[in-house]
């Protein structure tokens, strides 16, 4: 599931960057234009990615904390379960 789902995101991500940039390639504009507007889309692009990394680390730890306190909670009661 969670494999798939990162498959979705990263598809999305690359369709949109791939689209932007077709985007403004065959739009009218001169050099000059077209160079600001390619880095300002790169910027964008990359404020993004970064959002989403950090969002999906925060959420990484907060799963492995949460698995580490199942796994203590588990190996406790086994514990108690063979005293």
């Amino acid at each position: 599931m969670r494999n798939a789902t990162g498959k979705f995101i990263s598809g999305f991500l690359i369709g949109g960057i791939v689209g932007t940039v077709i985007a403004i390639l065959f739009a009218p504009m001169d050099g000059r234009k077209l160079r600001k507007k390619i880095a300002k889309t790169t910027d964008d692009i990359l404020d993004d990615v970064n959002d989403y990394y950090e969002t999906s680390k925060t959420k990484a730890e907060e799963i492995i904390k949460m698995g580490k306190r199942s796994a203590e909670s588990i190996v406790n009661e086994a514990k108690k379960l063979i005293s």
